[in-house]
């Protein structure tokens, strides 16, 4: 499987407008998520630029990447991705 990732600033329009929703049995809360906010997946750091990382070429072409990664984790969990 072929990794892709996609190099992006903070302000990149998916991280835009964005709410984290907890959903229980008759009751949804949605939680706004600041805008600045944009956590890397291995590490958990705030990055101001990263990786949007899609699992295949399929996901690449819909945009949806699997999650967000600082350079260092990266390259240490997908490597021999393809940059895009």
């Amino acid at each position: 499987m072929v990794v892709y990732a996609k190099k992006v600033q903070s302000s990149h329009p998916t991280f835009q407008n964005r709410e984290t929703i907890i959903a229980t049995p008759g009751r949804v809360t949605r939680i706004p998520v600041s805008n600045n906010i944009t956590l890397c997946d291995g590490c958990n750091r705030n990055i101001e630029e990263g990786y949007l990382v899609y699992l295949g070429k399929r996901e690449l072409q819909a945009d949806r990447p699997y999650d967000y990664y600082c350079e260092s984790c990266l390259n240490s969990y997908f490597k021999g991705y393809k940059l895009v």
